[in-house]
């Protein structure tokens, strides 16, 4: 029933949409949206900016419901006063005089010189500015249209747009038409005339007037909005291909680039596996089976066999409680619950596109028909998960203790653990989200959430994912392993057991080496080089798509797919070499931060590539923008780090409970 009441509040539309069929005359609802900048991160509701037509005063237009996801994305839909009637050509129709005052001017000047175009939806495309490719000279779309331009120091504001609306018409019912196409032509225009094809007019400066100290004065401009509408019949595109011209600029290249970057993450897997293999299967398959050791480190035999019995001296201290035993476990459990949510969205994805590896076609027209569905999903896979949270948290907690793992906790107990275990991602991302909320808020921005929105993000985490993460608790506490399984074995002797047992071992230094390599600065720069080679090309083709060419759309899920997995990989034996440095090489047996700290090295590494990006390619200036810019990166590279943190953790743990239950002892 919580999962129910879940996808009816986050997700918000119909999973079956069909394509809207028009005949001659029936009206179609021109839609607007917001305007955004590349050059800032402050998108803004079309409606709130004041020079432009408002939707009071005896308009007709009403605010469209939207999902979760639209908000958080930062959409704020309206129905406009644009008359559009399917088939008819409308050459010239006027919108409204607006009265703009000077902040109205002002405000408009503003957005202009910092490049913001307007997004405007029509049966669910966005219409569009066209390009022509130079490579291919094919024509393709890029989402919005500008608000105006700047020449020579003034800006003008585009009053006119001219609407080009593409449609495919059944040639067996020619009252079955579809729209495939939404194309946006604005023009500045200085007067209440509409241009047409004609190139023969001014256009409409903004000019503020100011007195000799640089002061604006009182007034005001009437500003003349108009519009034309021309439909044209165009059977080329079908309604299932209709997105294609949106990524007609990209495929060829990108393509192209993924597929190098797809060798070059195998190449460095390769090398990976070989490195682990070698450890798995030449020194820890001989000192298991043999107790003798094939060191790949020059050493004599002497400081072989030391090497050899180093880390098998250690078997009751790696199974000892972890320094802030709580706090990692928390971290784990959360890793687990945010891998899993990722993975599963990334799947989503790649089924919706017909498992096709880079390409964009029909496959992407749920995400593409369905604005904010991405974050939608997202959200209801993160909020369900707290269950996985949880269960997996309860398990970790007794092995990290020491304690029994199939003995139970109090009820108290599993329930203040399970809300811990749940509670503690969404907290995080609550907090930074709504101190961040004051900001973009005090700038009227759309991303900007509404008190509505803020309390059922809040009852979302309350009234699903804690309860979710209990019952997860509660079943995660009930569960009984095999003593023979790998989770349920043997977890370390006891002192005088171990003495017993090891008594043909030879003896080393309890003293533990201190070692350069597990420096925590060291560690993280050694082992997180691989992992960020992996997933750098990705990297840059989604930060261009969300902080830099917002018009443009990342489809590439594919190989998304296919770097986590290998990225998934790659920590994995990572973990492990690191593990066996540290227990055969250098005699300390606290793996578990080690594994921990070697997980998550990537997400300092992408924290230092959103650095690098912001300075080489974003030309953000004001304090709002670069704020909302680092503290996002901050908030998104932490909850990377937890989530590849955990799987290091737990590949250690497993290569821990393995290689020790194994032993041979003489």
């Amino acid at each position: 029933m919580l999962i129910l009441v879940q996808l009816q509040v986050i997700i918000a539309f119909d999973f079956q949409r069909s394509p809207n069929y028009y005949k001659k005359g029936d009206k179609v609802d021109l839609l607007v949206n917001k305007v955004e900048s590349d050059h800032t991160q402050l998108p803004y509701p079309y409606y709130n900016l004041p020079f432009v037509c408002p939707k009071g005063r005896g308009s007709s237009a009403k605010a469209k419901s939207l999902s979760l996801g639209q908000i958080l994305s930062g959409d704020r839909i309206w129905e406009s006063d644009y008359k559009l009637e399917f088939g008819i050509d409308q050459p010239c129709l006027r919108l409204c005089n607006l009265v703009a005052k000077e902040t109205g001017i002002g405000k408009a000047e503003s957005l202009i010189k910092d490049g913001y175009v307007v997004h405007w939806l029509l049966d669910g495309l966005p219409g569009a500015t066209t390009f022509v490719s130079s490579n291919k000279n094919n024509k393709y779309y890029a989402a919005g249209f500008p608000l105006g331009f700047v020449e020579d120091g003034v800006s003008y504001i585009y009053n006119h747009v001219m609407l080009v609306i593409r449609y495919h018409s059944d040639r067996k019912n020619k009252n079955k038409n579809t729209i495939v196409g939404f194309e946006v032509y604005p023009k500045s225009v200085s007067n209440e005339q509409c241009p047409g094809s004609s190139k023969d007019y001014k256009n409409f400066a903004l000019n503020l007037k100011k007195n000799e100290k640089g002061e604006v004065f009182s007034q005001s401009t009437i500003i003349p909005y108009t519009y034309s509408v021309y439909w044209r019949e165009d059977n080329s595109i079908d309604y299932d291909s209709r997105w294609d011209l949106y990524y007609e600029n990209e495929t060829t290249t990108n393509h192209k680039i993924h597929w190098i970057s797809f060798i070059n993450s195998i190449i460095l897997l390769s090398l990976g596996s070989l490195i682990a293999g070698i450890v798995l299967l030449r020194v820890l398959k001989s000192d298991i089976e043999v107790n003798s050791v094939s060191s790949p480190l020059p050493t004599t035999n002497n400081e072989n066999e030391k090497l050899s019995n180093s880390w098998k001296n250690l078997i009751d201290e790696v199974f000892q409680k972890p320094v802030f035993a709580l706090p990692l476990t928390i971290l784990v459990s959360s890793g687990v619950q945010i891998i899993v949510a990722t993975l599963g969205v990334i799947v989503i994805l790649v089924l919706n596109s017909n498992l096709i590896i880079g390409k964009s076609t029909s496959s992407t027209a749920f995400f593409n028909n369905h604005q904010g569905a991405f974050f939608s999903i997202s959200l209801f896979f993160f909020i369900t998960l707290g269950f996985v949270s949880s269960y997996t948290g309860i398990i970790l907690h007794k092995i990290f203790n020491n304690n029994h793992i199939n003995v139970s906790y109090t009820q108290k107990t599993c329930l203040i653990y399970s809300i811990f275990f749940s509670g503690f991602l969404p907290t995080l991302i609550l907090t930074v989200v709504l101190i961040l909320n004051f900001f973009v808020w005090a700038e009227a921005s759309s991303y900007a959430l509404p008190f509505g929105t803020i309390l059922v993000l809040i009852l979302l985490v309350l009234v699903v994912e804690i309860p979710l993460g209990i019952i997860g608790g509660y079943y995660g506490n009930l569960k009984k392993f095999d003593n023979r399984s790998l989770i349920g074995s043997y977890t370390g002797y006891s002192k005088n057991e171990t003495k017993d047992k090891n008594k043909n071992f030879t003896p080393t230094s309890s003293k533990k080496k201190v070692s350069w390599l597990l420096n925590p600065v060291t560690s993280i720069l050694i082992f997180g080089t691989v992992p960020f080679g992996i997933v750098y090309v990705e990297l840059l083709f989604i930060f261009n798509s969300v902080w830099l060419e917002k018009t443009t759309f990342y489809y590439m899920y594919g190989f998304l797919l296919i770097t986590s997995l290998i990225l998934i990989i790659i920590i994995a034996e990572s973990s492990i070499i690191a593990t066996y440095i540290s227990l055969a090489v250098y005699n300390n047996p606290n793996w578990q931060w080690l594994c921990f700290r070697v997980g998550s090295s990537i997400g300092w590494f992408i924290y230092g590539y959103s650095v690098y990006y912001f300075t080489l390619y974003l030309h953000i200036h004001d304090f709002v923008s670069v704020l909302f810019y680092f503290a996002y990166m901050a908030l998104v590279c932490v909850v990377i780090g937890i989530g590849c943190g955990s799987v290091g953790v737990l590949t250690g743990l497993l290569f821990i409970k393995k290689i020790y239950s194994a032993i041979k002892l003489d």
